[in-house]
């Protein structure tokens, strides 16, 4: 072979030679002692990586600011024989510092991606280089390369609570304001805590999605024992700037209505059996919020008849609320004694109402004025006094003995009495009167001026139970050893009636009295229990 075929095949073998040289080193420069590894990219030829697409690796999270987590990826392809692993590695060239992805596991003719993830610390156009190293296996050259980055300042949030409302019927309501600086939309974690004498604890925590700009939402507490409440924004894989408030915290003021009704007045003022009568009546809150929306109610007593009815707006603090509720048919009654009851949810109050009935005259009187009639019983009782004193002047005397005989026995006390009395209780209100034993028929009670009828009645004839006009200003009932009525005893206002089991109202301070059950007429002696 001649000098110059053998000069230029050496010149050709050194041109080969140089790419050859110049990519070792590009692919070396740069890689600190820590990750280069010669044995990476050379040895065994069972895996060879390349790329699978363009030359470059893809950035995933921009716009990037400062704190965010950023994805550097490849898609590499495996053209050896067998299966091999490889590593996408990242190196920020301003301060020099290196993070590696996972190991990526490729099999033989397949593509698969590969990636780091990174996060800028400042913000600013920051460099970046990037390379593959494998173990065992031979990774092209073309598998390096760098890029740049622009990162923006951190982003900053604030949370505020705007309002809140709480009531009986709605509950605890929360209006949270929360704002987003200029940038990327963030996903956030809105947590929601309450504090009670001291303790704290976790009432509410969801995700929000956030836009750049400001967001309201409206929160549902019910009714917490809670004196204040948190609320907190915690930002979810990435960082806020210093100058974000995302905690706030609110006292509270648990709502208090106070609720008061009163009857105004009734139309007429004195109504009558079966006529209509409206009823005019007044609610009103003294409290520290708005009671909610109910029903108020009259309630006759004592058996519990719902009169009327009518429904009753939200009554504001310090505010109040009058209307008329109608009783379409008056009640048979000389006194309607009803209670006014202002029902708001599971709460409610009540007034006691009582109105006096128009009475009309006629049925049966009696055949005398009362007024003369009581000032010559008066007159009478002033003689027999008189009458008397003088007789036992008279009869206090020794008789003469020329008379001729003896004065006869006077007549026993008893036989002179006066007519024996017994005493019977208005059944309307139960005001107590004295009539004759014998009496039995009609009777006008002089308190409320209704009749009622006097049935007959077995008295046991002692002398305990004779009494005289003038013994009847006793209001005690007699002892009830005395009476074949049944009796029935309480320790409150409310009692029983013997035969039917009626529940029935009778004042314990009125007691002991007799009373008639409206349901089954039975007359029984009410008396207070021990207890």
């Amino acid at each position: 072979m001649s000098r110059t075929v053998v000069r230029a095949l050496c010149i050709t073998a050194l041109l080969m030679l140089v790419p050859v040289f110049l990519a070792s080193s590009q692919g070396t420069e740069g890689l600190s002692a820590e990750s280069f590894n010669p044995s990476l990219t050379s040895g065994s030829t069972s895996a060879n990586f390349t790329s699978a697409g363009g030359y470059g690796v893809a950035i995933v999270g921009e716009p990037a600011h400062v704190g965010d987590n950023l994805l550097a990826s490849i898609l590499v392809s495996n053209h050896g024989s067998e299966t091999g692993s490889v590593v996408l590695n990242l190196e920020d060239t301003i301060n020099g510092v290196t993070v590696s992805g996972s190991e990526m596991e490729i099999t033989s003719g397949s593509s698969r991606e590969v990636s780091v993830a990174f996060t800028p610390e400042y913000n600013g156009s920051l460099a970046y280089r990037w390379w593959l190293t494998s173990l065992g296996a031979q990774v092209d050259t073309s598998l390096t390369g760098d890029f740049v980055v622009e990162v923006y300042q951190s982003q900053s949030i604030e949370a505020s609570v705007e309002s809140y409302d709480w009531s009986l019927d709605g509950g605890l309501s929360v209006d949270v304001s929360m704002t987003l600086s200029p940038g990327r939309s963030r996903a956030l974690l809105l947590e929601i805590s309450k504090e009670h004498q001291g303790d704290s604890s976790l009432m509410q925590s969801f995700t929000v999605e956030l836009d750049p700009g400001r967001r309201s939402v409206t929160i549902e507490l019910g009714h917490p024992e809670a004196d204040s409440l948190t609320i907190e924004l915690i930002p979810i894989s990435w960082a806020t700037a210093a100058a974000s408030i995302n905690y706030t915290a609110i006292s509270l003021v648990v709502p208090n209505p106070a609720p008061s009704a009163s009857f105004v007045v009734s139309l007429p003022e004195f109504p009558k059996e079966g006529e209509s009568v409206l009823v005019e009546f007044s609610l009103s809150n003294d409290g520290n919020s708005a009671t909610p929306a109910g029903k108020a109610r009259l309630v006759l007593f004592p058996d519990y008849t719902i009169l009327s009815e009518t429904s009753i707006p939200s009554v504001p603090p310090k505010g109040s609320f009058s209307s008329v509720m109608e009783i379409p048919s008056w009640p048979d009654a000389t006194v309607v004694e009803f209670d006014l009851v202002w029902m708001m949810g599971e709460e409610s109050t009540t007034s006691f109402v009582s109105i006096e009935s128009k009475v009309e005259d006629g049925g049966f009187e009696l055949p005398f004025d009362a007024a003369p009639a009581i000032y010559g019983a008066l007159a009478g009782i002033a003689s027999i006094l008189a009458a008397r004193v003088t007789w036992r002047a008279v009869s206090s005397r020794t008789p003469s003995t020329e008379q001729g005989g003896l004065r006869a026995p006077r007549e026993p006390r008893a036989s002179r009495g006066e007519q024996a009395k017994r005493e019977v209780s208005c059944p309307h209100c139960e005001q107590r009167l004295k009539v004759p034993a014998n009496h039995l028929g009609g009777v006008k009670c002089p308190a409320c001026t209704m009749q009622f009828e006097v049935e007959d009645e077995i008295i046991q004839t002692t002398r305990s139970d004779i009494t005289s006009e003038a013994e009847t200003d006793d209001p005690q009932i007699p002892d009830s050893s005395y009476l074949v009525d049944p009796v029935s005893r309480s320790s409150d206002d409310f009692l029983q009636c013997p035969d039917c089991s009626q529940t029935l109202r009778v004042p314990i301070e009125r007691r002991p009295v007799r009373s008639r059950c409206p349901v089954c007429k039975l007359e029984f002696l009410a008396e207070a229990s021990e207890e």
